[in-house]
């Protein structure tokens, strides 16, 4: 969830601390642990497009400013009075903010992580494609967290069993709006005629729809099942593409795949 799409919880971060009630203020410094996490997400991306770039070792207070106040002038959710204590106040002074401290913390502790990810599985595909000239560069990071690595024109994930169980839930999980509900019903402690208790949570809107239904679906049991059928490359690529290709190596799988020419579709789409 973006919590900085959401105006009523930007807005926790942005007014003064000392206005909001206890409850509220415990509320806002969740609010900057979770924009803490975006903000190293969208660190760790740019990094796809600066390979020889390094994950910062440190957020700065400033980061809370330049990151959390810039969106909330961006999206209007603070007024002028309150943009303007934000950013003619030196650091020193708003550092002692709890929910800067929240965010400077979360951040500090998330890029550390993602440094250490990157690097061990870099490492992994250094040994898997026996590279010695430093030509595997980080390209981004997915929407269940997974890493993606370029060597030259191919793209590889290395993901453990785990990682792989765990996408596959998350995948699994944001279709079953639209997975059969016969299919599902196979996956329900629901009797076989209840078919359309699942058709009918599935006229819902899309995220109320998926929610419901992760109430009544064993997601785990739906995931592992499909993994067997369908192995572990349409995790992190489009099947339909073409050449997906994942081999075992060692206590992970490695996936490659090589993404469609720009061009390619471009011209495609003209011929249409």
């Amino acid at each position: 969830m973006c919590v900085l799409c959401n105006a009523e919880s930007l807005r926790l971060l942005v007014v003064p601390a000392g206005t909001l009630a206890p409850s509220k203020l415990a509320e806002s410094i969740q609010v900057s642990r979770d924009a803490a996490v975006q903000y190293v997400l969208d660190t760790v991306d740019a990094l796809r497009d600066d390979p020889a770039g390094e994950l910062p070792l440190a957020a700065e207070s400033e980061e809370y400013v330049r990151y959390v106040i810039a969106r909330a002038e961006e999206d209007a959710v603070a007024t002028p009075a309150e943009l303007r204590e934000w950013t003619a106040t030196h650091p020193v002074e708003y550092a002692t903010d709890p929910r800067v401290q929240a965010f400077v913390s979360s951040a500090v502790e998330w890029l550390a992580t993602y440094r250490a990810r990157i690097d061990e599985q870099k490492g992994i595909l250094t040994r898997f494609l026996e590279d010695r000239s430093n030509s595997i560069h980080f390209a981004g990071v997915g929407p269940s967290s997974e890493l993606y690595f370029r060597h030259g024109e191919d793209t590889y994930v290395a993901l453990t069993d785990a990682d792989a169980l765990q996408i596959a839930m998350d995948r699994v999980s944001w279709g079953l709006h639209r997975e059969e509900p016969q299919v599902l019903l196979q996956y329900t402690t629901l009797p076989d005629g209840a078919v359309d208790i699942l058709s009918d949570a599935q006229k819902r809107p899309e995220d109320e729809a998926n929610q419901v239904l992760a109430g009544m679906v064993d997601v785990a049991a739906l995931a592992e099942d499909t993994l067997r059928q369908h192995g572990h490359g349409w995790l992190v690529a489009d099947p339909q593409d073409g050449g997906v290709v994942e081999q075992r190596f060692g206590d992970r799988v490695v996936i490659r795949f090589r993404e469609p020419d720009e061009d390619e579709d471009d011209a495609e789409g003209d011929d249409e």
